[in-house]
């Protein structure tokens, strides 16, 4: 059986929050890795010429129909339309999704000013895990609070709160070498609970996730 393809570096970075979603959803895929960091020519021109887009195109996502989507924020709204990971409450339940989302991504936007390899200052590393991370992480602890539910949205597990923990996990949690979410004990529990998830806890324990790259402490330069 064809398998629908994801065109990204072997790293979690901007795909990985479509990797849980596609886990979470039943959804198997293959990953298409580039020849390395950063892409060689060919790699480019593919991208280019599938996905059409003059600048950025990955993540991408290929169907077996041929279908082609680009763009992070895009995928992971169609993986989510195909895996039934939308809220179901209408329309200030569609308005919260989105809100949410963009909240996870202005999380990783700050988090990837943080990265020392890439350039960022010590300082920005330290203001990253001593300032935002508070603030941001107070902020989703409580919409969560007030949601009155173990998720964000609802009562069962969406689009949403897989791209919270994401930024949650990979943009933080997984670099900075102390327990940051004791102060928030409704964000710790729900970090748990989407780790259960049977979907996301089966990807999370297999090689296709342990064979790529994580974000860890040398991000901060320490």
């Amino acid at each position: 059986m064809t398998l629908p393809k994801l065109y990204y570096y072997k790293l979690t970075g901007l795909a990985h929050h479509i990797r849980l979603a596609m886990s979470a959803g039943g959804m198997d895929w293959e990953d298409v890795f580039p020849g390395g960091f950063p892409p060689t020519d060919e790699d480019k021109i593919l991208w280019q010429k599938l996905g059409g887009n003059s600048t950025t195109n990955i993540p991408m996502l290929e169907m077996p129909d041929g279908k082609i989507y680009t763009q992070s924020s895009a995928v992971l709204r169609v993986v989510a339309r195909m895996c039934d990971l939308l809220p179901t409450g209408g329309d200030d339940e569609l308005y919260l999704t989105d809100k949410l989302l963009a909240d996870a991504t202005d999380f990783r936007d700050k988090a990837v000013k943080s990265f020392v390899p890439w350039g960022a200052t010590p300082e920005a590393a330290e203001s990253f895990m001593n300032e935002v991370v508070p603030l941001h992480f107070g902020n989703m602890e409580r919409i969560l609070t007030e949601s009155g539910s173990n998720f964000f949205i609802g009562d069962k597990l969406t689009v949403a709160d897989i791209s919270i923990y994401d930024a949650v996990e990979n943009f933080a949690c997984s670099r900075i070498p102390r327990d940051i979410l004791e102060n928030f004990p409704k964000l710790k529990e729900f970090k748990s609970r989407v780790e259960e998830n049977s979907g996301i806890a089966a990807y999370l324990a297999s090689e296709k996730f342990q064979d790529i790259s994580k974000f860890d402490k040398s991000t901060l330069g320490l």
